[in-house]
Protein backbone atom coordinates (compact mmCIF):
# COMPACT_ATOMS: atom_id res chain seq x y z
CA UNK A 1 0.00 0.00 0.00
CA UNK A 2 2.84 2.24 1.22
CA UNK A 3 4.64 1.97 -2.27
CA UNK A 4 1.45 1.92 -4.60
CA UNK A 5 -1.23 4.38 -3.38
CA UNK A 6 0.99 6.28 -1.93
CA UNK A 7 2.71 7.28 -4.80
CA UNK A 8 -0.33 7.53 -6.85
CA UNK A 9 -1.41 10.45 -4.16
CA UNK A 10 2.05 11.94 -4.32
CA UNK A 11 1.92 11.99 -8.29
CA UNK A 12 -1.28 13.25 -7.88
CA UNK A 13 -0.88 16.24 -5.63
CA UNK A 14 2.77 17.16 -7.68
CA UNK A 15 0.33 17.04 -10.52
CA UNK A 16 -2.38 19.63 -9.12
CA UNK A 17 1.09 21.70 -8.31
CA UNK A 18 2.22 21.18 -12.40
CA UNK A 19 -1.21 21.73 -13.69
CA UNK A 20 -1.42 25.24 -12.06
CA UNK A 21 0.28 27.26 -15.17
CA UNK A 22 -1.92 24.92 -17.52
CA UNK A 23 -5.35 25.77 -15.99
CA UNK A 24 -4.23 29.31 -15.91
CA UNK A 25 -3.56 28.98 -19.57
CA UNK A 26 -6.44 27.50 -20.10
CA UNK A 27 -8.79 29.93 -18.76
CA UNK A 28 -6.94 33.14 -20.33
CA UNK A 29 -7.21 31.10 -23.66
CA UNK A 30 -10.87 30.27 -23.52
CA UNK A 31 -11.74 33.07 -21.42
CA UNK A 32 -10.22 36.02 -23.10
CA UNK A 33 -8.90 34.66 -26.27
CA UNK A 34 -11.47 33.75 -28.03
CA UNK A 35 -14.02 36.69 -27.57
CA UNK A 36 -10.53 38.28 -28.42
CA UNK A 37 -10.68 36.51 -31.75
CA UNK A 38 -14.44 37.29 -32.21
CA UNK A 39 -14.66 40.93 -31.63
CA UNK A 40 -11.54 41.21 -33.98
CA UNK A 41 -13.46 38.92 -36.91
CA UNK A 42 -16.99 41.05 -36.26
CA UNK A 43 -15.05 44.74 -35.97
CA UNK A 44 -13.60 43.90 -39.02
CA UNK A 45 -16.80 42.69 -41.37
CA UNK A 46 -18.46 45.60 -39.40
CA UNK A 47 -15.61 47.78 -41.04
CA UNK A 48 -15.80 46.29 -44.34
CA UNK A 49 -19.84 46.83 -44.50
CA UNK A 50 -18.80 50.67 -43.44
CA UNK A 51 -16.62 50.84 -46.49
CA UNK A 52 -19.02 49.68 -48.96
CA UNK A 53 -21.77 51.69 -47.89
CA UNK A 54 -19.26 54.48 -47.78
CA UNK A 55 -18.08 53.31 -50.88
CA UNK A 56 -22.14 53.15 -52.35
CA UNK A 57 -23.41 56.40 -51.40
CA UNK A 58 -20.21 58.27 -52.42
CA UNK A 59 -21.11 56.66 -56.21
CA UNK A 60 -24.32 57.89 -55.96
CA UNK A 61 -23.47 61.18 -55.08
CA UNK A 62 -21.49 61.02 -57.53
CA UNK A 63 -23.84 60.66 -60.28
CA UNK A 64 -25.91 63.22 -58.59
CA UNK A 65 -23.43 65.74 -59.23
CA UNK A 66 -23.10 65.12 -62.91
CA UNK A 67 -26.72 66.24 -63.12
CA UNK A 68 -25.38 69.69 -61.95
CA UNK A 69 -22.07 70.05 -60.80
CA UNK A 70 -21.70 73.73 -60.35
CA UNK A 71 -24.43 73.50 -57.42
CA UNK A 72 -24.34 70.34 -55.82
CA UNK A 73 -22.64 71.37 -52.91
CA UNK A 74 -25.71 73.19 -52.73
CA UNK A 75 -28.40 70.83 -52.97
CA UNK A 76 -29.28 69.99 -49.04
CA UNK A 77 -32.80 68.77 -50.48
CA UNK A 78 -31.09 66.30 -53.12
CA UNK A 79 -28.60 65.38 -50.65
CA UNK A 80 -31.50 64.37 -47.91
CA UNK A 81 -33.45 62.52 -50.37
CA UNK A 82 -30.10 60.48 -51.18
CA UNK A 83 -29.62 59.57 -47.50
CA UNK A 84 -33.85 58.71 -47.01
CA UNK A 85 -33.32 56.09 -49.96
CA UNK A 86 -29.98 54.81 -48.71
CA UNK A 87 -30.46 54.50 -44.88
CA UNK A 88 -32.96 52.40 -44.27
CA UNK A 89 -31.97 48.99 -43.30
CA UNK A 90 -28.73 49.64 -42.64
CA UNK A 91 -26.59 49.78 -38.96
CA UNK A 92 -25.55 53.70 -40.04
CA UNK A 93 -25.37 56.12 -36.88
CA UNK A 94 -23.73 58.64 -38.50
CA UNK A 95 -22.97 60.54 -42.06
CA UNK A 96 -20.70 63.10 -43.15
CA UNK A 97 -20.26 64.67 -46.39
CA UNK A 98 -17.59 66.65 -47.13
CA UNK A 99 -16.77 69.02 -50.13
CA UNK A 100 -13.06 68.59 -51.78
CA UNK A 101 -11.49 70.82 -48.92
CA UNK A 102 -13.23 68.81 -45.83
CA UNK A 103 -15.76 71.06 -44.84
CA UNK A 104 -19.16 69.58 -43.92
CA UNK A 105 -21.84 69.92 -46.39
CA UNK A 106 -24.30 68.01 -44.67
CA UNK A 107 -24.93 65.67 -41.82
CA UNK A 108 -27.25 62.78 -40.30
CA UNK A 109 -26.61 61.88 -36.99
CA UNK A 110 -28.75 58.89 -36.05
CA UNK A 111 -27.53 58.64 -32.16
CA UNK A 112 -30.16 60.67 -30.44
CA UNK A 113 -32.84 58.28 -31.55
CA UNK A 114 -30.76 54.99 -31.80
CA UNK A 115 -27.91 53.34 -29.88
CA UNK A 116 -26.20 54.22 -26.78
CA UNK A 117 -23.91 57.26 -26.82
CA UNK A 118 -21.59 55.99 -24.50
CA UNK A 119 -20.43 53.39 -27.05
CA UNK A 120 -20.04 56.55 -29.30
CA UNK A 121 -16.16 56.88 -29.02
CA UNK A 122 -15.66 52.92 -30.01
CA UNK A 123 -17.88 53.11 -33.11
CA UNK A 124 -15.75 52.14 -36.44
CA UNK A 125 -15.84 54.08 -39.19
CA UNK A 126 -14.99 54.51 -43.26
CA UNK A 127 -14.79 56.81 -45.74
CA UNK A 128 -15.20 57.05 -49.54
CA UNK A 129 -14.33 59.91 -52.21
CA UNK A 130 -16.78 61.21 -54.07
CA UNK A 131 -15.38 61.47 -58.06
CA UNK A 132 -16.39 63.51 -60.90
CA UNK A 133 -14.54 63.15 -64.38
CA UNK A 134 -11.79 61.43 -62.41
CA UNK A 135 -11.87 64.39 -59.69
CA UNK A 136 -12.36 64.06 -56.29
CA UNK A 137 -14.76 66.59 -55.27
CA UNK A 138 -16.08 65.52 -52.32
CA UNK A 139 -15.63 63.09 -49.36
CA UNK A 140 -18.80 60.76 -47.38
CA UNK A 141 -18.00 59.28 -44.03
CA UNK A 142 -19.95 56.94 -42.79
CA UNK A 143 -19.87 55.40 -39.11
CA UNK A 144 -21.47 52.57 -38.27
CA UNK A 145 -23.33 51.74 -34.83
CA UNK A 146 -21.18 49.92 -32.00
CA UNK A 147 -24.19 48.79 -29.61
CA UNK A 148 -24.76 45.26 -30.81
CA UNK A 149 -20.57 44.72 -31.86
CA UNK A 150 -19.78 45.71 -27.95
CA UNK A 151 -23.01 44.18 -26.45
CA UNK A 152 -22.20 41.03 -28.29
CA UNK A 153 -18.68 40.95 -27.19
CA UNK A 154 -19.11 40.93 -23.96
CA UNK A 155 -21.90 38.52 -23.92
CA UNK A 156 -19.18 36.01 -25.98
CA UNK A 157 -16.78 36.97 -22.88
CA UNK A 158 -19.06 36.38 -20.17
CA UNK A 159 -20.11 32.79 -21.51
CA UNK A 160 -16.50 31.99 -22.77
CA UNK A 161 -14.98 33.04 -19.05
CA UNK A 162 -17.59 31.19 -17.57
CA UNK A 163 -16.50 27.79 -19.68
CA UNK A 164 -12.66 28.80 -19.62
CA UNK A 165 -12.83 29.28 -15.40
CA UNK A 166 -15.06 25.80 -15.22
CA UNK A 167 -12.43 23.98 -17.46
CA UNK A 168 -9.62 25.21 -15.40
CA UNK A 169 -11.07 24.26 -12.54
CA UNK A 170 -11.58 21.18 -13.79
CA UNK A 171 -8.03 20.33 -14.69
CA UNK A 172 -6.29 21.80 -11.95
CA UNK A 173 -8.60 20.48 -8.88
CA UNK A 174 -9.02 16.89 -10.75
CA UNK A 175 -5.70 15.16 -9.51
CA UNK A 176 -6.50 17.12 -6.04
CA UNK A 177 -9.70 15.10 -5.94
CA UNK A 178 -8.03 11.90 -7.02
CA UNK A 179 -5.72 12.03 -4.40
CA UNK A 180 -8.00 12.83 -1.72
CA UNK A 181 -10.27 9.88 -2.68
CA UNK A 182 -7.17 7.70 -2.35
CA UNK A 183 -5.88 9.24 1.38
CA UNK A 184 -9.54 8.16 2.09
CA UNK A 185 -9.44 4.94 1.19
CA UNK A 186 -5.66 4.83 2.68
CA UNK A 187 -7.38 6.34 6.14
CA UNK A 188 -9.86 4.01 6.29
CA UNK A 189 -7.47 1.07 5.34
CA UNK A 190 -5.09 2.61 8.18
CA UNK A 191 -7.92 2.84 10.42
CA UNK A 192 -8.58 -1.09 9.56
CA UNK A 193 -5.49 -1.89 10.66
CA UNK A 194 -4.79 0.62 13.94
CA UNK A 195 -8.05 -1.33 14.61
CA UNK A 196 -6.48 -4.43 14.11
CA UNK A 197 -3.24 -3.64 15.92
CA UNK A 198 -4.80 -2.36 19.10
CA UNK A 199 -6.93 -5.95 19.68
CA UNK A 200 -4.08 -7.98 18.96
CA UNK A 201 -1.71 -6.02 21.05
CA UNK A 202 -4.42 -5.53 23.77
CA UNK A 203 -5.08 -9.42 23.50
CA UNK A 204 -1.89 -10.09 23.94
CA UNK A 205 -1.05 -8.55 27.11
CA UNK A 206 -2.55 -11.42 29.63
CA UNK A 207 -0.55 -14.20 28.32
CA UNK A 208 2.60 -12.14 28.18
CA UNK A 209 2.32 -10.78 31.86
CA UNK A 210 1.54 -14.72 32.79
CA UNK A 211 4.46 -15.63 30.90
CA UNK A 212 6.84 -12.86 32.60
CA UNK A 213 5.02 -13.29 36.03
CA UNK A 214 5.41 -17.20 36.30
CA UNK A 215 9.45 -17.22 34.79
CA UNK A 216 9.88 -14.67 37.43
CA UNK A 217 8.50 -16.73 40.04
CA UNK A 218 10.40 -19.96 39.35
CA UNK A 219 13.56 -18.09 38.90
CA UNK A 220 13.89 -16.45 42.52
CA UNK A 221 11.50 -19.08 44.58
CA UNK A 222 12.91 -22.29 42.90
CA UNK A 223 15.55 -20.53 40.72
CA UNK A 224 18.52 -22.32 43.45
CA UNK A 225 16.89 -25.84 42.76
CA UNK A 226 17.42 -25.45 39.05
CA UNK A 227 20.15 -26.27 37.02
CA UNK A 228 22.40 -23.64 35.21
CA UNK A 229 21.19 -24.23 31.74
CA UNK A 230 17.54 -23.94 33.07
CA UNK A 231 17.91 -20.95 34.95
CA UNK A 232 19.46 -19.42 31.77
CA UNK A 233 16.55 -20.42 29.90
CA UNK A 234 13.68 -19.22 32.23
CA UNK A 235 15.86 -15.94 32.16
CA UNK A 236 15.70 -15.55 28.55
CA UNK A 237 12.24 -17.05 28.68
CA UNK A 238 11.50 -13.54 30.99
CA UNK A 239 13.43 -11.40 29.63
CA UNK A 240 12.24 -12.21 26.05
CA UNK A 241 8.67 -11.58 27.94
CA UNK A 242 9.57 -8.32 28.87
CA UNK A 243 10.85 -7.24 25.80
CA UNK A 244 7.70 -8.07 24.37
CA UNK A 245 5.72 -6.75 27.05
CA UNK A 246 7.41 -3.27 25.87
CA UNK A 247 6.89 -3.80 22.01
CA UNK A 248 3.18 -4.62 22.73
CA UNK A 249 3.11 -1.28 25.14
CA UNK A 250 4.65 0.59 22.52
CA UNK A 251 2.25 -0.88 19.27
CA UNK A 252 -0.63 0.37 21.84
CA UNK A 253 0.75 4.05 22.18
CA UNK A 254 1.03 3.95 18.79
CA UNK A 255 -2.29 3.07 17.58
CA UNK A 256 -3.72 5.23 20.37
CA UNK A 257 -2.33 8.14 18.65
CA UNK A 258 -4.47 8.80 15.55
CA UNK A 259 -7.50 8.02 18.14
CA UNK A 260 -6.72 10.86 20.46
CA UNK A 261 -8.55 14.06 19.71
CA UNK A 262 -5.97 16.87 20.20
CA UNK A 263 -6.31 19.37 22.58
CA UNK A 264 -3.95 22.25 21.25
CA UNK A 265 -2.72 24.87 23.19
CA UNK A 266 0.32 26.95 23.59
CA UNK A 267 3.74 24.89 24.64
CA UNK A 268 6.96 25.68 25.68
CA UNK A 269 9.04 22.93 24.25
CA UNK A 270 12.05 24.52 25.66
CA UNK A 271 10.46 23.67 29.28
CA UNK A 272 9.85 20.12 28.12
CA UNK A 273 12.93 19.18 26.59
CA UNK A 274 14.68 21.36 29.99
CA UNK A 275 12.38 18.88 32.15
CA UNK A 276 13.47 15.58 29.49
CA UNK A 277 17.21 16.36 29.92
CA UNK A 278 17.30 16.91 33.49
CA UNK A 279 15.81 12.99 33.59
CA UNK A 280 18.50 11.77 31.11
CA UNK A 281 21.35 13.28 33.33
CA UNK A 282 19.98 11.69 36.47
CA UNK A 283 19.67 8.35 35.26
CA UNK A 284 22.95 8.58 33.23
CA UNK A 285 25.69 8.13 36.15
CA UNK A 286 28.91 8.83 35.31
CA UNK A 287 28.46 10.16 31.52
CA UNK A 288 29.26 13.10 30.36
CA UNK A 289 27.30 15.26 28.16
CA UNK A 290 27.16 18.71 27.15
CA UNK A 291 22.78 19.92 26.66
CA UNK A 292 22.50 23.04 24.57
CA UNK A 293 18.51 23.84 25.06
CA UNK A 294 16.63 26.91 23.59
CA UNK A 295 14.37 28.57 26.08
CA UNK A 296 11.06 29.26 25.33
CA UNK A 297 10.32 27.82 22.03
CA UNK A 298 6.69 28.47 21.91
CA UNK A 299 4.60 25.76 19.70
CA UNK A 300 0.51 25.38 18.96
CA UNK A 301 0.11 21.62 19.89
CA UNK A 302 -1.28 18.77 22.40
CA UNK A 303 1.10 19.15 25.69
CA UNK A 304 0.93 15.22 26.04
CA UNK A 305 1.90 14.32 22.58
CA UNK A 306 4.48 16.56 21.99
CA UNK A 307 6.48 15.47 25.02
CA UNK A 308 6.17 12.31 23.69
CA UNK A 309 7.54 13.37 20.60
CA UNK A 310 10.64 15.09 22.61
CA UNK A 311 11.20 12.04 24.90
CA UNK A 312 11.72 9.98 21.67
CA UNK A 313 13.98 11.95 19.94
CA UNK A 314 16.20 13.22 23.19
CA UNK A 315 16.34 9.73 23.98
CA UNK A 316 17.36 8.80 20.88
CA UNK A 317 19.77 11.51 21.23
CA UNK A 318 21.16 10.08 24.47
CA UNK A 319 21.34 6.65 23.46
CA UNK A 320 23.19 6.75 20.32
CA UNK A 321 25.99 9.08 22.18
CA UNK A 322 25.90 6.44 24.35
CA UNK A 323 29.67 5.78 22.78
CA UNK A 324 31.09 8.96 23.12
CA UNK A 325 33.25 10.69 25.65
CA UNK A 326 31.46 13.85 25.35
CA UNK A 327 27.92 13.61 24.05
CA UNK A 328 26.67 17.07 22.74
CA UNK A 329 22.46 16.87 22.37
CA UNK A 330 20.89 20.09 21.25
CA UNK A 331 17.27 21.62 20.86
CA UNK A 332 16.35 24.37 19.28
CA UNK A 333 14.36 26.08 16.38
CA UNK A 334 15.62 27.14 12.67
CA UNK A 335 14.63 29.36 9.91
CA UNK A 336 13.74 26.24 6.96
CA UNK A 337 12.02 27.86 3.77
CA UNK A 338 10.30 31.07 5.42
CA UNK A 339 9.00 28.96 8.15
CA UNK A 340 10.40 28.15 11.97
CA UNK A 341 11.05 24.28 12.56
CA UNK A 342 12.42 22.27 15.44
CA UNK A 343 15.11 20.46 15.93
CA UNK A 344 16.67 17.72 17.81
CA UNK A 345 20.73 17.49 17.07
CA UNK A 346 23.56 15.09 18.55
CA UNK A 347 26.89 13.58 18.17
CA UNK A 348 26.46 10.12 17.95
CA UNK A 349 26.22 7.40 15.89
CA UNK A 350 24.51 9.08 12.90
CA UNK A 351 23.28 6.97 9.79
CA UNK A 352 23.47 7.19 6.22
CA UNK A 353 20.81 8.82 4.57
CA UNK A 354 20.65 6.22 1.66
CA UNK A 355 18.18 4.62 4.33
CA UNK A 356 16.80 7.38 5.33
CA UNK A 357 13.10 6.25 4.94
CA UNK A 358 13.32 3.47 6.78
CA UNK A 359 13.82 5.51 9.93
CA UNK A 360 10.25 6.20 10.62
CA UNK A 361 8.58 2.60 9.84
CA UNK A 362 8.23 0.71 12.91
CA UNK A 363 10.12 -2.26 13.83
CA UNK A 364 12.87 -0.80 10.91
CA UNK A 365 16.77 -0.60 12.40
CA UNK A 366 19.76 0.78 10.87
CA UNK A 367 21.72 -0.81 13.90
CA UNK A 368 21.17 -3.68 15.55
CA UNK A 369 19.62 -4.02 18.83
CA UNK A 370 23.10 -5.69 20.61
CA UNK A 371 23.97 -2.24 19.97
CA UNK A 372 21.29 0.14 20.62
CA UNK A 373 18.36 -1.34 22.86
CA UNK A 374 14.61 -0.17 22.12
CA UNK A 375 11.13 -1.37 21.23
CA UNK A 376 11.94 0.16 17.05
CA UNK A 377 8.76 2.05 17.27
CA UNK A 378 9.99 5.58 18.96
CA UNK A 379 10.68 7.11 15.57
CA UNK A 380 7.16 6.05 14.25
CA UNK A 381 5.20 7.11 17.20
CA UNK A 382 6.71 10.71 16.61
CA UNK A 383 5.96 10.65 13.14
CA UNK A 384 2.49 9.66 13.58
CA UNK A 385 2.44 12.56 16.56
CA UNK A 386 3.75 15.42 13.89
CA UNK A 387 1.16 13.97 11.49
CA UNK A 388 -1.52 13.88 13.56
CA UNK A 389 -0.41 17.90 14.07
CA UNK A 390 -0.56 18.18 10.38
CA UNK A 391 3.21 19.13 10.35
CA UNK A 392 6.25 17.75 9.20
CA UNK A 393 9.23 15.43 10.12
CA UNK A 394 12.39 14.65 8.43
CA UNK A 395 16.24 13.69 9.19
CA UNK A 396 19.54 14.36 8.74
CA UNK A 397 22.57 12.45 9.30
CA UNK A 398 26.00 10.80 8.30
CA UNK A 399 27.98 7.70 9.65
CA UNK A 400 29.61 8.18 12.59
CA UNK A 401 29.18 11.85 13.07
CA UNK A 402 25.83 12.14 14.28
CA UNK A 403 21.93 13.03 13.36
CA UNK A 404 19.27 15.47 13.47
CA UNK A 405 15.72 15.51 13.62
CA UNK A 406 13.49 18.50 12.45
CA UNK A 407 9.86 19.07 12.87
CA UNK A 408 7.23 21.95 11.95
CA UNK A 409 3.48 22.11 12.90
Amino acid sequence: MRGGKRGHIAIAKQMANRLYPLALAIALLIGIGFPAVYAILAAEVQMNTATCHAGELAERLGKMAREDVTLWKFQNQKYAAVLDDFLPQKNIMHVRILDESGKALTMFDRVEAHGMPIFRPLALSSEAPIVFNRQTIGTVVIETASDRLILSTVAVFLFFAVVGFGLAVSVYHYPTRVAKGLEGEIGGLIAELESFSYTVSHDLRAPLRHISGYSGVLLEDHGDKLGPDVREMLSRIHGSSERMKEIVDSLLELSRIGRTELKRERVNLGTIARDIVDGLRSSGGERQATFRIQENVMVEGDPHLLRNVLENLLGNAWKFTAKRNVAVIEFGTVEVEGSEACFVRDNGAGFDMAYADKLFAPFQRLHSAAEYEGSGIGLATVRRIINHHGGNLWAEGKPGEGAAFYFSL
